[in-house]
């Protein structure tokens, strides 16, 4: 099963569905997809949309998917991170009026850089990167709270 996650943030965001659709129209995918869409109304024959979810589902369908295609939002990341999932992550943009700013982008990057994620840049193929996600060697992430808290009681204690 393939878990898209649009977030919650009051504006559109078609793009990643409107490739999906076309996947799926080809029968290039054949995965259930369930997508949280938050504001996003979409009309499909092929995805599931459930536009707003208690924690408790939203973790299970974390859990049950094989891919998480997620808007870049930290906590969606994040989530499907720790529970050791791939994840293609794709940057709301301020150009097509899905966000204020592109502050996403750089979220992306940083994950991306450190192979936590695959990045879905505007002009990528989407078919090829969950081809490249099927054997990606996608790494552990690591969280760094240990290390700012520990940081924080240090400078703390020096005060």
């Amino acid at each position: 099963m393939i878990l898209v996650l649009l977030g919650t943030f009051p504006l559109r965001f078609d793009r990643p569905l409107i490739a999906l659709e076309q996947l799926l129209e080809e029968g290039k995918i054949t995965d259930q997809v369930i997508v949280q869409n938050g504001h996003t109304d979409f009309n499909s024959s092929y995805m599931t949309f459930k536009p707003f979810l208690p924690l408790d589902e939203l973790l299970k369908l974390y859990q049950e998917a094989d891919l998480i295609i997620t808007q870049a939002g930290t906590g969606s990341i994040i989530k499907g991170l720790k529970m050791n999932k791939k994840i293609i992550a794709v940057a709301r943009l301020a150009k097509y009026k899905e966000c204020v700013d592109d502050h996403q982008l750089e979220l992306v990057k940083e994950f991306a850089g450190a192979r936590y994620i695959l990045p879905w840049y505007e002009n990528d193929n989407l078919e090829e990167i969950i081809s490249t996600a099927n054997h990606f060697d996608f790494q552990p992430y690591k969280s760094s709270n240990k290390e700012i808290v520990n940081y924080l009681i240090n400078y703390i204690d020096t005060i």
